[in-house]
Protein backbone atom coordinates (compact mmCIF):
# COMPACT_ATOMS: atom_id res chain seq x y z
CA UNK A 1 0.00 0.00 0.00
CA UNK A 2 1.30 3.42 -0.94
CA UNK A 3 1.98 5.74 1.95
CA UNK A 4 0.98 9.17 0.79
CA UNK A 5 3.21 11.97 2.05
CA UNK A 6 1.80 15.10 0.37
CA UNK A 7 -1.98 15.28 0.31
CA UNK A 8 -3.97 18.08 -1.27
CA UNK A 9 -7.65 18.55 -0.44
CA UNK A 10 -9.85 21.04 -2.21
CA UNK A 11 -12.53 22.59 -0.05
CA UNK A 12 -15.29 25.12 -0.31
CA UNK A 13 -18.32 25.52 1.93
CA UNK A 14 -20.22 22.45 0.70
CA UNK A 15 -21.06 19.23 2.51
CA UNK A 16 -19.04 17.34 -0.11
CA UNK A 17 -15.90 19.25 0.73
CA UNK A 18 -16.45 18.67 4.44
CA UNK A 19 -16.50 14.92 3.76
CA UNK A 20 -13.35 15.27 1.64
CA UNK A 21 -11.60 17.22 4.40
CA UNK A 22 -12.52 14.55 6.95
CA UNK A 23 -11.08 11.76 4.79
CA UNK A 24 -7.97 13.75 3.83
CA UNK A 25 -7.33 14.57 7.49
CA UNK A 26 -7.66 10.91 8.47
CA UNK A 27 -5.29 9.76 5.71
CA UNK A 28 -2.76 12.50 6.50
CA UNK A 29 -2.85 11.72 10.21
CA UNK A 30 -2.36 7.97 9.68
CA UNK A 31 0.50 8.55 7.22
CA UNK A 32 2.00 11.48 9.16
CA UNK A 33 1.77 13.35 5.87
CA UNK A 34 1.68 17.00 4.93
CA UNK A 35 -1.84 18.23 4.23
CA UNK A 36 -2.38 21.14 1.86
CA UNK A 37 -5.91 22.50 2.26
CA UNK A 38 -6.86 24.56 -0.78
CA UNK A 39 -9.75 26.85 -1.61
CA UNK A 40 -10.07 28.38 -5.05
CA UNK A 41 -12.12 31.45 -5.82
CA UNK A 42 -13.26 30.46 -9.28
CA UNK A 43 -13.29 33.88 -10.88
CA UNK A 44 -14.76 32.47 -14.11
CA UNK A 45 -18.07 31.88 -12.31
CA UNK A 46 -18.59 35.46 -11.12
CA UNK A 47 -20.47 36.72 -14.14
CA UNK A 48 -24.02 37.37 -12.99
CA UNK A 49 -23.20 37.59 -9.26
CA UNK A 50 -24.45 41.18 -9.17
CA UNK A 51 -27.00 42.79 -11.40
CA UNK A 52 -26.05 45.68 -13.60
CA UNK A 53 -28.33 47.96 -15.65
CA UNK A 54 -28.48 45.39 -18.46
CA UNK A 55 -29.52 42.56 -16.12
CA UNK A 56 -26.06 41.07 -15.77
CA UNK A 57 -22.79 42.08 -14.26
CA UNK A 58 -19.61 41.05 -12.55
CA UNK A 59 -18.78 40.75 -8.88
CA UNK A 60 -18.02 44.01 -7.16
CA UNK A 61 -14.83 44.44 -5.16
CA UNK A 62 -16.95 44.37 -2.00
CA UNK A 63 -18.46 40.99 -2.94
CA UNK A 64 -15.01 39.55 -3.61
CA UNK A 65 -13.66 41.01 -0.38
CA UNK A 66 -16.48 39.44 1.67
CA UNK A 67 -16.08 36.10 -0.10
CA UNK A 68 -12.32 36.15 0.54
CA UNK A 69 -12.92 36.89 4.22
CA UNK A 70 -15.38 33.99 4.56
CA UNK A 71 -13.11 31.56 2.71
CA UNK A 72 -10.10 32.51 4.84
CA UNK A 73 -12.19 31.75 7.94
CA UNK A 74 -13.22 28.41 6.42
CA UNK A 75 -9.55 27.58 5.73
CA UNK A 76 -8.49 28.53 9.27
CA UNK A 77 -11.23 26.33 10.74
CA UNK A 78 -10.20 23.42 8.49
CA UNK A 79 -6.57 23.85 9.57
CA UNK A 80 -7.54 23.75 13.27
CA UNK A 81 -9.55 20.59 12.67
CA UNK A 82 -6.64 18.87 10.92
CA UNK A 83 -4.10 19.88 13.58
CA UNK A 84 -6.44 18.62 16.33
CA UNK A 85 -6.71 15.31 14.46
CA UNK A 86 -2.94 14.87 14.62
CA UNK A 87 -1.80 15.95 11.16
CA UNK A 88 1.83 17.03 11.65
CA UNK A 89 2.07 19.63 8.88
CA UNK A 90 -1.00 21.53 7.68
CA UNK A 91 -0.75 24.31 5.11
CA UNK A 92 -3.70 26.41 3.93
CA UNK A 93 -3.90 28.15 0.58
CA UNK A 94 -6.37 30.54 -1.03
CA UNK A 95 -6.08 30.89 -4.80
CA UNK A 96 -8.14 32.51 -7.52
CA UNK A 97 -8.54 31.31 -11.07
CA UNK A 98 -9.85 28.19 -12.74
CA UNK A 99 -10.48 25.73 -9.92
CA UNK A 100 -10.39 22.71 -12.22
CA UNK A 101 -6.93 23.27 -13.66
CA UNK A 102 -5.50 24.54 -10.38
CA UNK A 103 -6.66 21.43 -8.49
CA UNK A 104 -5.79 18.93 -11.23
CA UNK A 105 -2.36 20.05 -12.36
CA UNK A 106 -0.99 23.42 -11.26
CA UNK A 107 -1.17 23.09 -7.49
CA UNK A 108 -0.21 19.39 -7.27
CA UNK A 109 2.92 20.17 -9.31
CA UNK A 110 3.70 23.19 -7.13
CA UNK A 111 3.21 21.36 -3.82
CA UNK A 112 4.60 17.95 -4.80
CA UNK A 113 1.23 16.31 -4.17
CA UNK A 114 0.95 12.53 -4.39
CA UNK A 115 -2.78 12.32 -3.50
CA UNK A 116 -5.64 14.70 -4.30
CA UNK A 117 -8.80 14.35 -2.22
CA UNK A 118 -11.92 16.03 -3.57
CA UNK A 119 -15.62 15.78 -2.80
CA UNK A 120 -17.99 14.33 -5.36
CA UNK A 121 -20.11 16.93 -7.07
CA UNK A 122 -23.34 18.13 -5.58
CA UNK A 123 -24.50 19.73 -8.81
CA UNK A 124 -27.55 18.40 -10.63
CA UNK A 125 -27.34 17.00 -14.18
CA UNK A 126 -28.18 20.29 -15.90
CA UNK A 127 -25.56 22.20 -13.90
CA UNK A 128 -22.91 19.56 -14.57
CA UNK A 129 -23.67 19.82 -18.29
CA UNK A 130 -23.48 23.63 -18.31
CA UNK A 131 -20.50 24.30 -16.03
CA UNK A 132 -18.98 20.87 -15.45
CA UNK A 133 -17.84 19.13 -12.32
CA UNK A 134 -14.52 19.84 -10.62
CA UNK A 135 -14.33 16.21 -9.48
CA UNK A 136 -14.87 14.88 -13.01
CA UNK A 137 -12.26 17.20 -14.49
CA UNK A 138 -9.69 16.52 -11.78
CA UNK A 139 -10.22 12.77 -12.17
CA UNK A 140 -9.52 12.98 -15.91
CA UNK A 141 -6.55 15.38 -15.77
CA UNK A 142 -4.78 14.94 -12.44
CA UNK A 143 -1.04 14.37 -12.31
CA UNK A 144 -1.26 12.03 -9.29
CA UNK A 145 -3.66 9.68 -7.49
CA UNK A 146 -7.19 10.91 -6.77
CA UNK A 147 -9.72 10.06 -4.08
CA UNK A 148 -13.23 11.26 -4.91
CA UNK A 149 -15.17 11.20 -1.66
CA UNK A 150 -18.80 10.08 -1.69
CA UNK A 151 -19.08 8.62 1.82
CA UNK A 152 -18.49 9.65 5.41
CA UNK A 153 -15.76 8.24 7.66
CA UNK A 154 -17.92 5.17 8.37
CA UNK A 155 -18.13 4.60 4.59
CA UNK A 156 -21.84 5.41 4.58
CA UNK A 157 -23.22 7.16 1.53
CA UNK A 158 -24.26 10.70 2.36
CA UNK A 159 -27.17 12.09 0.39
CA UNK A 160 -26.31 15.52 -0.90
CA UNK A 161 -28.93 18.08 -1.70
CA UNK A 162 -28.42 19.07 -5.32
CA UNK A 163 -28.45 22.75 -6.07
CA UNK A 164 -26.97 25.16 -8.55
CA UNK A 165 -24.79 27.05 -6.10
CA UNK A 166 -22.85 26.44 -2.94
CA UNK A 167 -23.51 28.37 0.23
CA UNK A 168 -21.08 31.18 0.97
Amino acid sequence: MTLYQKILVGIDTSLQSELALNKATTIASKNQATLDIVTVINTEKFIGVTQGPMGFGAATPQVLQELTKQLKATLAQARRKAVEAGVPDVQIHLHSGNSKTLLATTLPARYGTDLIVIGATGLNAVSRFLIGSNAAYVTRRAVCDILVVRTDLAHQLVEHPTRLTRKL
